[in-house]
């Protein structure tokens, strides 16, 4: 087979396109928690809303769909979901799957996470003395997104920031009755502590702690504002 067969398939390399723009955009309003949960996102107000053709605004709803940020129910559109006490359950079990990975591949490899995570922590201290609850949520995705990051692996990020998406819808609706959480700086200085330590069974401990302790919240406050709470 020639070169010139072999390549035939590959063109000219594009920027990226307007539906990828437009997809990044609402998943960083979802991510800011200015799209809450059961918002129905409809074609024709974005495309005002863009000054795009209603096309890009389509293939970036489906992209999303498909990643499962968002939801399409048939007949009526796309909406940010509601996720319920069994999705929160899931959706940490899979990120204490993908973190536990990365703690492992942080501590064999020794990779050095000091200068990203130290300086995330040292925000996040700060915010939490000013009480700027908001702020250390966003903190909170961005410590876990730089441990994953520093592993190395494209794949265990791509599937984190699908999970931490989800997990910042599950907490929008619940943000006030989510701050009672006086332990979360804490956990994080803990985690990062023992990672620095090289102290592997300990860090894996805290992190798959850190998940079911988050999960168990959630899932209590999501019940008692769905009204599935049990006595």
């Amino acid at each position: 087979m020639s070169k010139g067969t072999m390549l035939g398939q590959i063109g000219p390399v594009r920027s990226e396109s307007t539906a990828g723009i437009i997809a990044t955009q609402i998943r960083d309003a979802l991510m800011a928690g200015t799209l809450r949960p059961g918002t129905q996102l409809a074609e024709a107000e974005l495309s005002d809303r863009l000054k795009v053709s209603r096309g890009p605004v389509r293939e970036a709803l489906q992209r999303l769909v498909q990643q499962g940020v968002l939801v399409e129910v048939r007949n009526r559109g796309v909406f940010v979901p509601k996720f319920d006490v069994n999705d929160v359950a899931d959706i940490y079990l899979a990120r204490e799957a993908v973190e536990l990975a990365a703690v492992t591949t942080l501590i064999d490899n020794e990779l050095d996470t000091t200068q990203t995570l130290s300086g995330v922590l040292r925000r996040m201290n700060t915010a939490a003395k000013g009480t700027r609850w908001s702020k250390v949520a966003a903190l909170d995705a961005e410590f876990h997104q730089e441990l994953v990051k520093a592993t190395g692996s494209r794949r265990l990020m791509r599937m984190l920031d699908t999970l931490l998406l989800e997990s910042r819808i599950c907490m929008i609706a619940l943000e006030d009755a989510y701050r009672a959480s006086g332990d979360l700086v804490a956990e994080h200085n803990d985690i990062y502590a023992a990672i620095q330590a090289r102290e592997k069974p300990l860090a894996l401990r805290l992190v798959a702690d850190h998940m079911k302790d988050a999960s168990k919240r959630l899932g209590i406050l999501i019940a008692r504002e769905q009204g599935t709470a049990t006595e």
